[in-house]
């Protein structure tokens, strides 16, 4: 089973890098959005559906971008540990080659 599993770190350290550029996306469209009103739209019915869009993107903005920064802080925390082990294994690698050959 264990035969097959591999991780490859640098692809972990790639994909943490898309989810932070994702997170910083959202977080600036949210900025501009914030400046951005419908006064100058036209009709209050008009005026009323943008209103009710920018509150809405703006709430879905908020959870996508917090569910995204969570999904990098874990990866991180994933691509971390898998480093942390495998510098491990290298290192008792190194120490059994050089204690078998010292005998």
């Amino acid at each position: 089973m264990g035969n097959n599993f591999s991780v490859d770190t640098g692809e972990l350290g790639d994909f943490m890098r898309t989810l932070k550029k994702a997170h910083d996306s959202l977080e600036e469209v949210r900025k501009h959005m914030n400046q951005v009103t419908s006064d100058p739209m036209g009709t209050d019915d008009l005026d009323q559906a943008c209103n009710d869009f920018q509150e809405h993107w703006k709430y879905g903005s908020e959870q996508i971008a917090e569910q995204t920064k969570k999904l990098t802080d874990s990866v991180s925390k994933t691509k971390q540990n898998y480093e942390e082990v495998e510098q491990a294994l290298e290192d008792a690698f190194k120490k059994a080659a050089g204690k078998a050959r010292s005998k």
